[in-house]
């Protein structure tokens, strides 16, 4: 039995405003800025991102 792996990317699941805003507001709540720091970075580096227009 063979098993297929795929890459987790995350910036690729944010797809919509909804999503986005869900997402962060959870990050938020669980009050680690670190963690804020990376989500912030995968929603600037999710495809056809507004912020890198």
């Amino acid at each position: 039995m063979n098993l297929t792996l795929s890459t987790f990317d995350m910036p690729a699941l944010l797809d919509s405003d909804e999503v986005i805003r869900e997402y962060l507001s959870q990050v938020l709540a669980d009050g680690d800025y670190e963690e804020l720091i990376r989500a912030l970075g995968y929603v600037a580096n999710r495809p056809h991102s507004r912020l890198l227009e």
